[in-house]
């Protein structure tokens, strides 16, 4: 039998993890003993952080390497996306066409547009075959870059 530092429960040899309390047992052949779990240190004069500012309405690359979490803000009428240098969001891979789709900010929202793209444009993984509004949450894909709509 092995008793289980963070709990105390007697469990039987062999088991890695404490079948009461899952933390891990130690190994009684390996003769090193398991250390309790770490508490944090709470100092009860700190103050919480303030809120989260807000970051949209904007596209976030979700997924493509070393670009991940690039936010790129929609504070113009329209947000330009392609493979050329002078695009708002300017996307450097060859899936991407100089002039892939646009962002148009109206009066219903944020629509999404495909300027005669090479690749299409996807909207939550379906093409997209006429302008659509965006809602928050939605992922764009442009050639192999997925983006995140946050409104």
């Amino acid at each position: 039998m092995v008793t289980c530092p963070a709990c105390g429960a007697d469990r039987p040899d062999g088991d890695r993890f404490c079948g009461v309390c899952g933390g891990p047992l130690p190994d009684p052949d390996a003769g090193a003993q398991a250390t309790g779990p770490i508490e944090a240190l709470v100092d009860a004069g700190a103050t919480p952080p303030g809120a989260m500012p807000r970051i949209g309405p904007a596209l976030v690359i979700r997924l493509q390497g070393g670009r991940m979490g690039e936010v790129f803000p929609l504070a113009q009428p329209v947000t330009t996306i392609g493979r050329e240098p002078a695009c708002d969001v300017f996307l450097d891979d060859i899936t991407v066409s100089r002039a892939h789709a646009e962002v148009r900010q109206d009066a219903s929202g944020f629509v999404l547009v495909d300027a005669g793209s090479t690749n299409g444009t996807y909207v939550n993984r379906r093409v997209l075959e006429a302008p659509e509004i965006l809602a928050d949450g939605d992922e764009v894909q442009v050639g192999k870059f997925r983006l995140v709509f946050i409104g």
